[in-house]
């Protein structure tokens, strides 16, 4: 498994702009093989920033996802003026866990 965060800043006129490109992205991106889960989500503070959590079955499935049409259109039509905050990506097995008080076993 690979996840990833990017996280990164709209210019402040184009965030609805991004808003839609992302919508477009994640409902093509989500359709891919590999994908897991891949959602853009902003800041309740920061309305311009963007957050953008994907995580991918293998490091096959990510590396078409970057030859494909959805990710070089969000790259291609992405407005200008953004900047990027931050980005980190780990890799490796998942195992699955119960949250504290759910009352559910994994």
């Amino acid at each position: 498994m690979i996840l990833i965060e990017l996280i990164f800043d709209a210019a402040p006129n184009a965030r609805e702009d991004v808003a839609d490109l992302a919508r477009r992205t994640m409902a093509e991106t989500q359709r891919e093989k590999g994908c897991i889960l891949y959602r853009f989500t902003f800041d309740l503070d920061l309305p311009h920033r963007f957050t953008l959590i994907e995580l991918w079955e293998s490091e096959e499935d990510l590396k078409a996802h970057f030859a494909g049409k959805a990710f070089k259109t969000f790259w291609a039509e992405l407005p200008s003026g953004w900047s990027s905050v931050s980005s980190r990506a780990w890799q490796g097995p998942l195992v699955a866990s119960v949250l504290p008080g759910s009352g559910q076993t994994p």
